[in-house]
């Protein structure tokens, strides 16, 4: 399965807008947060997509285990 990947311009860009123009929080979270791979490849465009992933991952796991 082929994932979108997003240059650090274009998330950087994105997560701009998401956080109402705070370049600095942008820039901390394409570097430190955004899903990438061990070449660089950035696979969430804003925290958005990241917020997701996460709640997706812990439903996954919560519907493996249930009480």
């Amino acid at each position: 399965m082929e994932h979108k990947t997003y240059t650090y311009d274009e998330a950087y860009e994105a997560s701009v807008k998401y956080f109402d123009g705070d370049e600095l929080a942008a820039r901390v979270w394409v570097s430190k947060y955004a899903l990438k791979d061990s070449a660089g490849n950035i696979y969430e465009l804003t925290p958005e997509h990241m917020h997701r992933r996460i709640a997706s991952e812990i439903v996954r796991i919560e519907n493996k285990y249930p009480n």
